[in-house]
């Protein structure tokens, strides 16, 4: 019995890792697209003063602090856990199995989750899709000489691309549900 709590534990353990970098990878991404768009507001407002160069630097650190925390923490927590399971393994003396079969209710709830994370994104473009007329109408009613609009476009953008790369783009990209599987059952082996 103690052998499930331990599988189940190392199981949890391996889906935050997978958790943290994909997070990680999206931090990455969200350098490429904010960061430009960042450079291009500061260039427009207030071009004489390159603000811009704060917020790259601050962003660098940013990303720097995630790939440790990330990659170079959980390097040092993974040995310590590895150490625990051992010891723990001693004492109940079974080699406890690492299968990621999950029941029909598992099954059903993971299935509810993601059709719930899709209507979202729906809902999320179907709102982006009737805003953004309005705020073009009222940059253009009210102030017609400087086109915020764009700016609240290029906005509204990333936060849609990042809810679709939630949502499906990481299947997309290869780090879906089958990468998800394959590092998880990579992360337990080291467990062994």
């Amino acid at each position: 019995m103690e052998g499930i709590t331990i599988d189940y534990h190392l199981n949890l353990i391996a889906k935050k890792q997978i958790k943290d970098i994909r997070g990680f990878y999206t931090h990455v991404i969200a350098s490429f697209l904010i960061l430009p768009f960042i450079i291009y507001i500061n260039l427009q407002i207030v071009p004489q003063f390159h603000w811009f160069w704060f917020v790259i630097g601050a962003w660098c650190i940013g990303l720097l602090i995630h790939w440790i925390s990330v990659f170079a923490f959980s390097k040092m927590s993974l040995k310590k856990m590895q150490k625990i399971t051992r010891s723990q393994r001693k004492l109940i003396k079974k080699e406890p199995s690492y299968t990621l079969k999950y029941s029909k209710e598992e099954q059903y709830i993971n299935a509810k989750k993601q059709t719930e994370t899709i209507k979202n994104f729906y809902l999320h473009l179907l709102i982006t899709i009737f805003s953004f007329p309005v705020i073009v109408f009222v940059n253009l009613e009210f102030v017609p000489r400087f086109h915020f609009f764009w700016l609240a476009f290029g906005g509204m953008f990333i936060g849609l691309f990042f809810h679709w790369l939630e949502v499906f783009g990481f299947e997309f990209l290869g780090l879906g549900k089958y990468w998800e599987n394959k590092k998880i059952e990579e992360i337990l082996k080291n467990y062994r």
